[in-house]
């Protein structure tokens, strides 16, 4: 036993020591100082590659933080060795985690990359020298707006991608309530919306029908795009059944680094993205949502003009929805779907309404959009789209009895393929579709009793086009040359058209570029057009030639100077006399159905001072002076077209001028666009004459500001953004249709005053 007891007392006084030491070793090992580590490097723009400055670098569970210097570099001293969290963020660009390895000593040359706000978030940087350069080819004039310009320029209020569009140099849009706009003189409806590829057809909220006192809203949702491209004149192979310009519109994948949220409110609505890697990062996601709450700035309107009448009830929603796999390194399977609701409602007493004005509408807009890519090399690249477009609209009057009632679908198959060899990038493909239209319209007597049809139909055809496109591009020579013919055939018209199309572009030194282009375009017949009110089933496409010049001046590296001159000959223009006029001393308001009868031209030129940098002032003065003549040979009639403008000055800037503030203003001025119509006006007012388009609208002027502040957090970034539309208050009024025609030639109605000064708010969380 005693042996058994001085055994314990050993083994406990070993056990004792053993923890003794252990707990010496420990203290001594927290006393010893921990590696210190010192970091520099430098912020750069994920696209462009451009230095940032005023980027707020912050080091997850200190308080140790700094800011980026004129070249984009940073420095950060006294950091634990080991693995770190950083966060880099400024106002307008979005916020970066970036988590790193830091060992004792200097740690230098660490690069990060910061993309824009709803950008797609990147770990690499795409290096761009030429900040201007076409998407499409350096032959052809695009004018571009990056994210950053794209969430400046869609507003607070309705985050409107196409609104965006219309600051851009050579647009016209003098009606704030609509997301249309025109193109040196020529109407939205001759411009093609491209959405990711696919051509769409009345993709917009808005009251089906075409009534010129309402409005409408993109049903595409700014934070989900990527780019935004306009081609005036001149746009290649690939694009067709459009005679005036080419609006592209492409939307962003989701981020593939990790699972990323924004979340905007503001008083007329909510708007939230999410987006994230698929697993093993193997592709992505995106989920974008809107409720637009469009009636606040409706009472508004009311409450400011005094209009006497309660607002109607106006709701819009959207969602969208994006997904990209990659099957293997060469193979990339992807779907995106986009779907819109639009609803109105007139508040007013449904007795106090006409017999044929709208009570109640519903316009519902959907885009599936299905592609397979292959890319078998960086020389060889191949995607198919498989689609389907379906728009449906409901008119109903204060009897719940239809107005119109229509169903529009299209479902089609897109292929291009782009192979570049040596000096040559070969550019071929194919576009078909299938449109169907199912239309239902009628219009009821002063009882209400009797209906008139008023251009009932149901009817569906087919459209195929071919391209081929080379751009040969001789760097050494700086000089390119974009050569291409598209085919495109109709089975509702019977057409088969040949498109040539040829772009130039020459650079004698790094400053100068000379471009010249010339090409024939083709537009098929609307449905409506030819079985609709009015219609006239023999109507063939109609044409339009373009010729354009243009120099550019660069001056530096992030300015150029830009003047381009342009003609276009439209020949075979849809048109009906079917309006309000006088004939000789008669009265009328009928005539023959719509024709292929106007030929004509609209010519000008554009002047563009632009810079664009992620640092400082960035931004654009354009200035457009565009003349249009168009000509009626059966009806001995000659006019101006219905968006002619012979002045247009479009304005904007840009400047960040701290870590945490940004200021944004955009001016747009036009000399006014005719009143559509065989109009004359005196002091009494408006009264018709026998010469079509010889009263303008008075000229338009809008200011917007746009201030923003943005707010740091460990995990997440607060932005409050306020903004005042109209700034000046100035009285800008559109032409939204007359009432009555009285037997003596006088019209009742006068121009509606649209936008009035407009303050508003904004909250955007990213996180």
């Amino acid at each position: 036993m005693p042996d058994t007891h001085h055994r314990n007392l050993i083994v406990l006084a070993c056990v004792l020591a053993f923890s003794t030491l252990q707990f010496a070793t420990l203290a001594s090992a927290q006393d010893k100082p921990q590696p210190a580590a010192r970091l520099s490097g430098r912020v750069v723009d994920a696209r462009t590659g451009e230095a940032l400055e005023k980027v707020k670098v912050i080091v997850s569970g200190t308080n140790q933080e700094t800011t980026t210097d004129d070249n984009g570099a940073f420095t950060l001293d006294n950091l634990h060795a080991g693995k770190t969290d950083l966060y880099i963020t400024t106002v307008t660009f979005g916020l970066v985690k970036k988590s790193v390895v830091l060992r004792e000593g200097d740690n230098s040359d660490f690069q990060i990359a910061l993309n824009e706000d709803a950008a797609a978030l990147t770990e690499n940087v795409t290096v761009s020298t030429a900040p201007f350069e076409s998407s499409d080819s350096v032959a052809i004039l695009q004018q571009l707006l990056n994210k950053r310009e794209l969430q400046q320029l869609s507003s607070v209020l309705v985050n409107d991608p196409i609104r965006a569009a219309q600051a851009l140099p050579g647009v016209s849009a003098n009606d704030d309530f609509r997301s249309e706009f025109s193109v040196r003189g020529a109407g939205f409806d001759r411009v093609g919306l491209y959405l990711d590829g696919i051509l769409t057809e009345n993709f917009v909220h808005t009251v089906a029908g075409g009534y010129p006192d309402t409005g409408s809203v993109s049903v595409i949702d700014a934070n989900t795009v990527d780019s935004v491209s306009l081609m005036s004149d001149g746009f290649p192979a690939k694009y067709g059944d459009r005679t005036a310009a080419i609006l592209d519109i492409q939307t962003r994948d989701g981020n593939r680094v990790k699972p990323n949220g924004r979340l905007q409110a503001a008083l007329t609505g909510l708007a939230g993205v999410v987006d994230g890697p698929l697993p093993n990062k193997r592709g992505s996601y995106l989920f974008a949502a809107r409720k637009s709450f469009i009636g606040y700035l409706v009472r508004r309107f009311n409450d400011q003009l005094n209009s006497g009448n309660p607002a109607p009830a106006i709701d819009v929603a959207d969602f969208q929805g994006k997904a990209i796999y990659d099957l293997s390194r060469r193979n990339q399977f992807g779907v995106s779907l986009i779907f819109g609701n639009f609803a109105f409602d007139e508040t007013r007493d449904r007795n106090s309404l006409g017999i044929n004005q709208v009570l109640h509408a519903n316009t519902r807009n959907l885009l599936v959009n299905g592609h397979w890519s292959f890319t078998r090399d960086p020389h060889l690249f191949w995607q198919t789209r498989v689609f389907g477009l379906r728009t449906t609209s409901r008119n109903t009057n204060r009897l719940d009895k239809s107005l119109e009632n229509e169903r529009r679908t299209q479902f089609g198959v897109r292929s291009d393929i782009n192979y570049q060899v040596r000096k040559n990038r070969i550019e071929t493909g194919l576009y078909v579709r299938r449109l169907n239209v199912d239309s239902f319209n009628q219009q009821f007597d002063f009882f209400g009793t009797t209906a008139f049809d008023e251009g009932t139909f149901k009817r569906s055809g087919s459209e195929e086009s071919y391209y081929l496109q080379d751009t040969w591009n001789d760097e050494e020579r700086r000089v390119s040359f974009a050569g291409g013919v598209r085919v495109e055939h109709s089975g509702v018209t019977h057409e088969t058209k040949f498109s040539p199309r040829a772009s130039f572009a020459w650079s004698p030194d790094e400053k100068w570029k000379v471009r010249a282009g010339a090409g024939r375009y083709y537009q098929f017949p609307d449905f409506d057009l030819m079985f609709g009110l009015f219609g006239n089933p023999r109507l063939k496409s109609e044409a339009a030639t373009f010729y354009n010049a243009s120099v550019e001046r660069s001056i530096g590296k992030r300015t150029r100077l830009l003047a381009e001159i342009y003609n276009r000959e439209e020949n075979n223009l849809f048109f009906s006399l079917n309006e309000p006029r006088l004939t000789g001393t008669l009265l009328t308001f009928g005539g023959p159905p719509f024709q292929n009868s106007l030929n004509g031209h609209a010519r000008g030129f554009e002047l563009t001072l632009q810079r664009r940098s992620a640092n400082k002032l960035a931004g654009w003065i354009a200035y457009g002076y565009s003349r249009t003549k168009l000509s009626d040979a059966r009806a001995q009639l000659t006019f101006v077209s219905d968006s002619d403008q012979r002045h247009t000055l479009n304005v904007y800037g840009n400047y960040r001028f701290a870590d945490t503030w940004n200021f944004s203003s955009e001016w747009r001025y036009g000399s006014g666009q005719p009143v559509p119509g065989f109009y004359g006006h005196d002091a009494a007012g408006y009264f018709l004459i026998n010469r079509r388009n010889q009263v303008r609208v008075p000229y338009y002027s809008r200011v917007d500001v746009r201030l923003s502040k943005a707010f740091l957090f460990k995990q997440a970034r607060l932005t409050l953004t306020g903004e005042v539309l109209n700034l000046l208050n100035h009285n800008n009024v559109r032409y939204a249709g007359f009432d009555l025609y009285f037997a003596n030639g006088r019209v009742q109605g006068q121009l509606d005053r649209v936008l009035p000064i407009l303050p508003s708010a904004g909250i955007v969380i990213d996180f």
